[in-house]
């Protein structure tokens, strides 16, 4: 695509600038043609003029009839092959002497008038004896000398300069065609080269904006100016803030094309000096540190040539990447370390917002890691209020999760649901102690109030953005699947998947649970129980995955039992 554009744009420019030096050369020739013929011809005139007219002008400087015939005695023998006819007329356009006796027709008033100024007046005109120059010029009695020349030795004079001029002409168009054409080559080829470096740029900063992982950043970059200088090796080192330990991050090597990842502290003193300076650094080396810095030694040691250059930040180095390249393949030419240098300032921004993204990562998991134990302390200490259920929130938590996954839930809300189901019984703070460890069945006041708590803890957790994905199991994880569930009754689908998961988990560790007024019902009985009211209070589906989970978990619960 690149070599067919600057084909195109080569060939279009060129043909460009024929058809321009085609045009100017052709409106410089019809121009010159004209002017070359006009000249000749008053040369012509002129000279002419200048030697018959002052011999001429002697024989009349009286105009008298006297003179008039000897002017027409000597005008005769001056007359040959050239020179065909002289006439004399005055100043108003009146014949005074002729040689021969052909009709003769006086000048036009116009041409008396140049001539009385003193102009030497000429063109060409067609007569029985073919073409001929008829010339006017000034006499000094006042009259006007008309001569009229062969026009052939003319027109071979005119077409003779004109030949010469188009030769002139013809070579100096070729000679600025070819220097156009090897200076469009050149433009052309510099514009081709200055685009693939631009794509170049474009791609590799695309590469390195793609991903916000510092090593990865760090590692594009270093395949990026290895390939595009033809080094052997290129690493990248990152300048850690506070202690400023250059830490080696990542290298590529070209012959193989292998990327590494590293975390080596590193020392080395062009390393130290381009971070310092922030100025790049070129040097040779007869024995470079391979081990120090890239952990291996190659098989040959060879001179070196090394390019370094600081990875620029806002107000300090943030590293410094540098390509190593064998001495016999030439030094760093000046536009490859001009394009490194821009490679490494459009990676910079890659580079600070891949430090900054894991810094708020770390935040972020150290403030979520506290939030989740501020939940398990928070639900231990509910539990804590009722020995009955002690424990339950962490067993149905973890149950909930692993069907989740089992149905194929989206990582990103497993946490949502953990959570949920963590703090699903949350809302039975706002439930009087004496409702909630009654050991009797529940009068129809104190079952009004437990079936409130759904509502209170949506109340509660509605306040908190972060765990807003936890509200479906909190809400809705007392309805059921045929619609006689509460607190809205809704049914089927309409209740959320995660709602109906936790249903069967919750109902399950309910009945494998001890009680005030029961024992825990063994396993079995109580998968029996779910498969049962399966499509009446629990989602089938739901129930058959639960099943296959709690297949895989039994041998398990069989041993710790």
């Amino acid at each position: 695509m690149e070599k067919q554009f600057s084909r195109k744009l080569y060939v279009l420019l060129g043909a460009w600038t024929l058809l321009t030096v085609v045009a100017v050369a052709a409106i410089v020739l019809i121009f010159r043609f004209d002017t070359i013929r006009t000249r000749t011809e008053n040369d012509a005139a002129s000279a002419v003029a200048r030697v018959v007219g002052p011999v001429l002008a002697r024989e009349t400087p009286n105009l008298s009839e006297e003179e008039l015939a000897n002017f027409t005695i000597v005008a005769q023998a001056l007359l040959g092959d050239q020179m065909q006819a002289i006439r004399l007329w005055s100043s108003d356009g009146v014949l005074l002497a002729a040689t021969g006796s052909a009709p003769a027709t006086p000048p036009d008033v116009e041409t008396l008038t140049r001539v009385g100024e003193g102009f030497v007046e000429s063109f060409r005109d067609t007569t029985s004896r073919g073409e001929i120059l008829m010339s006017y010029a000034p006499m000094e009695s006042g009259a006007i000398l008309e001569i009229q020349q062969d026009y052939a030795p003319i027109g071979a004079s005119v077409a003779s300069s004109r030949r010469i001029l188009l030769f002139s002409v013809t070579a100096s168009v070729l000679v600025l065609l070819i220097l156009v054409q090897a200076m469009l080559w050149a433009i052309t080829h510099d514009l081709k080269r200055e685009y693939q470096r631009l794509i170049y740029l474009l791609r590799s900063g695309q590469a390195i904006r793609s991903t916000l992982d510092l090593t990865d950043v760090l590692e594009q970059l270093a395949r990026d100016v290895t390939l595009f200088t033809r080094a052997q090796v290129g690493f990248a080192t990152l300048l850690e803030e506070g202690s400023d330990d250059l830490i080696l991050k990542a290298s590529f090597e070209r012959e193989n094309n292998t990327a590494s990842q590293h975390y080596r502290k590193v020392e080395e003193w062009f390393l130290r000096r381009c971070a310092a300076t922030r100025e790049t650094v070129t040097a040779t080396q007869d024995n470079f540190p391979y081990r120090s810095l890239l952990g291996y030694e190659p098989e040959q040691q060879r001179a070196i040539n090394l390019l370094c250059v600081v990875i620029p930040g806002h107000e300090r180095a943030i590293g410094v990447v540098t390509m190593l390249r064998d001495r016999s393949s030439g030094s760093f030419k000046t536009s490859e370390v001009q394009m490194v240098e821009e490679m490494a300032a459009q990676a910079a921004m890659a580079v600070e917002q891949a430090v900054l993204f894991a810094k708020v990562r770390s935040y972020a998991n150290e403030v979520e890691i506290s939030y989740d134990s501020t939940l398990r302390a928070l639900m231990a200490a509910l539990d804590a209020k009722d020995a009955v259920t002690q424990g339950h929130s962490e067993r149905v938590s973890r149950l909930t999760v692993t069907v989740a996954k089992e149905m194929g839930i989206p990582n990103e809300q497993i946490v949502d649901i953990e959570r949920g189901a963590l703090l699903h019984d949350i809302g039975k703070i706002g439930v009087p102690d004496e409702v909630l460890q009654k050991p009797e069945a529940l009068n129809e006041g104190e079952w009004e109030a437990m079936q409130k708590h759904p509502l209170l803890a949506g109340l509660m957790i509605s306040k908190v953005e972060f765990l807003e994905g936890a509200l479906p199991i909190l809400l809705y994880h007392h309805e059921r699947y045929d619609g006689a569930g509460y607190p809205f009754g809704l049914q089927g689908t309409n209740i959320p998947l995660e709602a109906r998961i936790f249903t069967v988990v919750d109902a399950y560790d309910a009945m494998t649970s001890d009680r005030p007024y029961r024992k825990a019902m063994p396993i079995e009985l109580a998968m029996q129980e779910i498969r049962r009211n399966a499509e009446t209070q629990f989602d089938p589906v739901v129930v058959e995955a639960f099943t296959r989970v709690m297949a895989r978990m039994q041998p398990v619960t069989q041993r710790a039992a």
